[in-house]
């Protein structure tokens, strides 16, 4: 039901990768935060894609964006919980430098764990 009430964000989101090759893609991921800005932030789901430029997250409400530059990413992990919260899930850890040349890191509850880390690592060599 939570995702026909946001398939129309959903699609807004979608649309800004036509004619992109989307390696991989997940219309409900839960985004845990960012490093940087610790309990001054809200965990929501949202659209995560994986192109061989970038990883983008965009939050279905509110319209927060999140771009990574694969060139960016340092290292990518499971990890149990990530600024304090958890839903006794692993969750898919990235750390990557910001636009400051300082570390940062992203977490995420997604399905098929696996085969994002393997996508992730394949792009960032």
């Amino acid at each position: 039901m939570v995702k026909k009430v946001f398939q129309k964000r959903i699609s807004e989101i979608r649309d800004k990768f036509k004619g992109k090759n989307i390696i991989i893609s997940l219309n409900s991921a839960n985004f845990f935060g960012q490093d940087s800005y610790k309990s001054r932030q809200i965990r929501g789901n949202g659209v995560l894609v994986l192109t061989q430029e970038e990883l983008y997250f965009e939050m279905w409400h509110p319209k927060k964006v999140l771009k990574i530059p694969t060139t960016t990413i340092l290292k990518v992990e499971i990890t149990k919980s990530f600024l304090r919260k958890s839903v006794f899930r692993k969750l898919l850890k990235v750390m990557f430098q910001n636009e400051n040349g300082e570390e940062e890191a992203a977490a995420w509850w997604v399905s098929s764990l696996d085969k994002w880390i393997e996508e992730l690592e394949k792009v960032k060599q």
